[in-house]
């Protein structure tokens, strides 16, 4: 065969192949638009296609539908404003809660480290990052040392997120008898080798009776910027009541996932007190799902609006339909904010957050940016009543991509904390330049085009 030969039957090849992968990027992607695209890089360019499909397309579990929650309607009328989300959030909303607001990641670790050291039972520990830096090894060592009490302790951690997280700190936790798994991310035709679908979720649960969720990884940066930012912005929850056994729950749901086994049940002689007086629900989604429930419930709290809707996010991107009731909420009267950063850890995202900012900008929405440091917290206040707090960035992957969970609380001493966090935040930002100079109008149109990938 000559050389030429060879080039063309190479190229044949490439192309069937392209048209194979392109119709799994028809069945898996998670927008017609991004089908539509993967379809026609596949089949006209598959030598860079294809390994750009193995990193951001892919087969994956979304094929199965065994692994998601299934959305079903409510056995009875909604009775309030939650209630009105339960089918989505795929759990009711429960009295006797107590939810404390972790203002950055100095008070939220000491909070965190001091429950593990109270544990008796059982640990559980979920995060997208852990490292292997001055906060990292506190955890390790906090955790090491409720081992030796007799506590069970387990740990996931996202493969992509953590992936410096080093051997010697894995080994380290499993010589004393911890349990540290790291989620591996989606099956796929070329191997685990993808960043989409990646597992963001971020909890703490100890001994069923306390449990923390929110913004904050496990890093240094958390707590005094790192080496980028002059400081970190973030917020975290910790809650006790019948919130916590939902939370320790979606942690079942994804140790059974990368584990195969069923997380045993946690049998106390004393059931934990529940001192509180706050209604709310803790809810995880992701692309397993039947049906798009992070689309639909971040639609659905947007649209609860009825006077006020501040958010805080660090990447402004949302897709289609959150940026369509995003406008529609502004244009029917709600004061709608959104506080996003001033220096970002993503340019492309920066660019792209600027572009949806002057889209939003034109139905009325306020925009403005954070100056002091990196503003990474994920907050939603509603009205005076209603708050999510979580790992839900407003962006295409939080939305369709990624596995996340958040609390939602319906109560209006805790709306009115978080309202009083925000209002402190905002005092701290600027509107956002629009249209801004020369090098945003430029690029942030075609920022826009990463979103999914961001």
């Amino acid at each position: 065969m000559t050389m030429i030969g060879l080039v063309v039957g190479l190229q044949f090849a490439l192309i069937v192949i392209g048209i194979f992968v392109a119709r799994a990027a028809i069945t898996t992607a998670r927008t017609p638009q991004g089908a539509a695209a993967w379809v026609v890089f596949l089949i006209s360019f598959p030598l860079l296609a294809l390994p750009a499909f193995a990193l951001f397309g892919g087969v994956s579990r979304l094929t199965s539908r065994t692994d998601g929650y299934n959305v079903q309607a409510p056995a009875e009328p909604a009775q309030g404003r939650l209630e009105s989300l339960a089918s989505l959030a795929a759990n009711s909303p429960a009295d006797g809660n107590s939810a404390t607001l972790l203002v950055d990641g100095q008070v939220t670790f000491e909070a965190i480290f001091a429950a593990i050291d109270a544990a008796e039972h059982e640990i559980l520990v979920q995060y997208y990052i852990i490292r292997s830096d001055a906060v990292g090894d506190g955890l390790k060592e906090h955790l090491i040392q409720a081992a030796r009490r007799g506590v069970k302790v387990r740990v996931l951690c996202d493969k992509i997120g953590s992936l410096f997280l080093g051997e010697r700190y894995v080994r380290a936790l499993q010589t004393e008898g911890i349990e540290i798994r790291g989620i591996p991310g989606p099956h796929r035709a070329l191997g685990r080798i993808g960043v989409n679908f990646r597992n963001h979720r971020k909890a703490v649960v100890v001994d069923g009776s306390i449990g923390f969720t929110g913004g904050i990884n496990v890093g240094q940066e958390y707590i005094d910027g790192g080496k980028k930012f002059r400081s970190w912005r973030d917020t975290h929850l910790r809650i006790k009541g019948p919130m916590v056994r939902q939370l320790r729950d979606i942690f079942a749901f994804d140790w059974k996932a990368v584990t195969g086994d069923r997380l045993p049940s946690l049998h106390l002689e004393t059931p934990p007190d529940c001192p509180g007086r706050v209604r709310g629900l803790v809810t995880g989604f992701g692309p397993t799902d039947h049906l798009e429930r992070g689309s639909l419930l971040l639609c659905g709290l947007v649209n609860l609006a009825r006077h006020r809707l501040w958010l805080t996010t660090p990447y402004l991107i949302p897709h289609t339909d959150l940026l369509t009731v995003l406008q529609l909420a502004s244009m029917r009267g709600v004061d709608v904010r959104i506080l996003i950063p001033g220096p970002s850890d993503n340019v492309i995202a920066w660019y792209a957050s600027r572009h949806a900012a002057r889209i939003l900008a034109e139905a009325g929405v306020r925009v403005f940016v954070y100056e002091p440091g990196f503003m990474h917290s994920k907050v939603m206040l509603i009205d005076d009543d209603i708050a999510s707090i979580g790992t839900v960035n407003l962006d295409i992957r939080s939305a369709l991509l990624n596995f996340e969970e958040t609390a939602l609380i319906e109560d209006q001493a805790f709306a009115a904390d978080v309202a009083a966090m925000l209002e402190e935040d905002f005092s701290k930002s600027e509107p956002v330049a629009l249209p801004g100079p020369w090098h945003v109008r430029l690029l942030a149109p075609v920022a826009r085009l990463f979103g999914p990938v961001l």
